[in-house]
C-alpha cells in the first residue's frame, strides 16, 4: 500500500507553528546547509523542540496508522525485553520479533519520542514502532505488565489530567 507522505513543514503550518513563508525559508536554507528541517526551524524561527517532536509524531502516525492491539499475537520472548516499570514509564509494549530480527513495539503517540530514544539506547536489536490508541495500550499493558495497584480509577484520573493539560 502506498501512502502519500506529508512533510514536517506542512504539519507545522497545519498546527500554526510556522507560516508557509517560513517553511519556504527553511527549505531554502536546507538546500544550502544540508541540515534537518527541524534543526533549521529551531534556529531560524525559535520553534521549540516540543513542537518539532509533536510534528514528527504526527507525521509518523499519518504514515503508519494506528495499530489495533486486539488483532496482534504477542510473543512472550518479546515481552521479556522490558520490565514492568519500563513498559509503563514509556507506554511501550513489545509485540513480537519478526523473522528478520526486528522487534515490533506499540507506543502511545504522546510518548513515542521518548520510547524511540529509550529503545535506541537500551534495546539491543532494531525496533520499529506502531502507534496504539492510548486507552487500548494501557489495557494491554495492564494485561501483560500488571500493576495491581494501578486501578481503573487511577488510570481514568491520569487520562482526565492528560486531556485537561
Amino acid at each position: 500500500m502506498t501512502r502519500n507522505t506529508i512533510k514536517i513543514g506542512e504539519i507545522l503550518v497545519e498546527q500554526g507553528v510556522l507560516s508557509e513563508q517560513q517553511v519556504f525559508e527553511v527549505l531554502q536554507a536546507q538546500k544550502q546547509h544540508r541540515m534537518p528541517f527541524g534543526v533549521l526551524a529551531e534556529r531560524m524561527f525559535d520553534v521549540t523542540l516540543h513542537s518539532i517532536e509533536n510534528a514528527w509524531v504526527e507525521q509518523y502516525h499519518r504514515f503508519t496508522g494506528t495499530i489495533d492491539l486486539s488483532n496482534e499475537k504477542f510473543d512472550n520472548e518479546a515481552l521479556r525485553v522490558l520490565n514492568r516499570r519500563q513498559a509503563w514509564q514509556f507506554e511501550l509494549l513489545p509485540i513480537r520479533t519478526e523473522p528478520d530480527g526486528e522487534m515490533l513495539m506499540a507506543a502511545s503517540a504522546n510518548r513515542l519520542a521518548r520510547a524511540v530514544t529509550f529503545a535506541a539506547n537500551r534495546i539491543d536489536r532494531a525496533v520499529y514502532f506502531r502507534i496504539a490508541e492510548q486507552d487500548q495500550l494501557r489495557e494491554f499493558l495492564q494485561q501483560h505488565y500488571p500493576m495491581p495497584e494501578l486501578s481503573r480509577e487511577i488510570i481514568q484520573k491520569a487520562k482526565d489530567m492528560a486531556e485537561s493539560a
